[in-house]
C-alpha cells in the first residue's frame, strides 16, 4: 500500500486545498488550468500550450488508460497537476506505462485527493496562480 504525504495546493485568492502528494514530491507554482475532458491527460500534459500551468483535471480518474508514446505531443511541460483520485493501474491495451512514473520522472510537482469539484467552482472565470506545495 502506498502512503502519499500531505500537500497544500494555495490559490494566490487565499484558498487552501489539503491532499496528498502525486507525482513528483517538491513545490510548483504557476497558472490555474481546468481541463475538462474525461480522455486526453497525457496529450494535456505534453502540450505545449500547457507549458507552465498547473492543470487542474475535472474528471475524478486521472490514469486509467496508461500513457504510451503515441499519445504525447512533446514532452512534459507543464508546472503541476491536480487529481481527484489517480488510478490504481492502467488498463488500457495501447498502454506502455503508467502515468505517475512519468510525472516523477519529468519533475512534474501534484496533487491528488482533494474535491476538484469544489476547485473547479471556485476557479472557473477566475485567473489563479496556484501553489502546490508538501506539507512540512
Amino acid at each position: 500500500m502506498n502512503i502519499r504525504k500531505p500537500a497544500l495546493l494555495k490559490l494566490d485568492d487565499g484558498t487552501t486545498f489539503v491532499g496528498r502528494v502525486y507525482g513528483a514530491a517538491g513545490t510548483t507554482s504557476g497558472p490555474l488550468e481546468i481541463f475538462a475532458s474525461a480522455t486526453g491527460y497525457q496529450e494535456a500534459l505534453t502540450d505545449p500550450n500547457n507549458s507552465g500551468k498547473i492543470l487542474v483535471f475535472a474528471f475524478p480518474h486521472i490514469g486509467n488508460v496508461g500513457v504510451n508514446d503515441g499519445d504525447a505531443r512533446g514532452s512534459y511541460a507543464v508546472a503541476g497537476a491536480v487529481v481527484r483520485e489517480p488510478a490504481r493501474l492502467a488498463s488500457n491495451y495501447r498502454a506502455t506505462g503508467e502515468l505517475e512514473p512519468q510525472l516523477i520522472a519529468a519533475g512534474i510537482v501534484g496533487i491528488c485527493e482533494i474535491d476538484t469539484r469544489a476547485l473547479v467552482r471556485h476557479a472557473r472565470g477566475k485567473s489563479l496562480i496556484a501553489t502546490i506545495t508538501q506539507e512540512a
